[in-house]
């Protein structure tokens, strides 16, 4: 940016020149090292473009930040993230009530009700018929 300076001098005339400088500031300093003290320096000052440079990026940050958050929040509300499971053959679904079954019976008997009520979930969500309660097993007792 080219400033437009005035100053006086030694003879006390009034003299004028030009400079070259990035802002008013630097303009000044310039002159200063030059051993000009001018009284005025006429110019407009370039826009300050930085600030707004990074509030924009700061802004893009949020955005994607946002973005993320909500597909994420999607992706993992509600069972299987609101699709539908595929259905299964007649066999496929016999092989996996079958290992449903195998599930809760190797379960250890103080994860035993644990266990059937998360297979039965999973039958549900299949829609298969859920497992019948095996003998012996009671409803968890809830903490007092």
């Amino acid at each position: 940016m080219t400033y437009k300076y005035l100053y006086q001098d030694r003879n006390n005339r009034n003299c004028e020149g030009d400079i070259k400088a990035r802002n008013r500031n630097d303009a000044y300093l310039q002159l200063r090292k030059q051993g000009i003290r001018p009284y005025r320096v006429i110019g407009d000052d370039p826009l300050n473009w930085r600030p707004w440079a990074i509030a924009a990026g700061y802004a893009v940050l949020l955005a994607l930040v946002f973005v993320l958050a909500v597909k994420l929040a999607g992706r993992s509300h509600g069972a299987g993230g609101g699709q539908s499971l595929p259905a299964l053959s007649a066999d496929a679904a016999e092989a996996f009530r079958n290992r449903a079954a195998e599930a809760v019976y190797r379960a250890p008997e103080a994860f035993r009700y644990n266990v059937w009520k998360g297979v039965n979930a999973r039958l549900a969500e299949r829609g298969l018929e859920p497992l019948p309660r095996p003998e012996g097993l009671r409803d968890e007792e809830p903490f007092p």
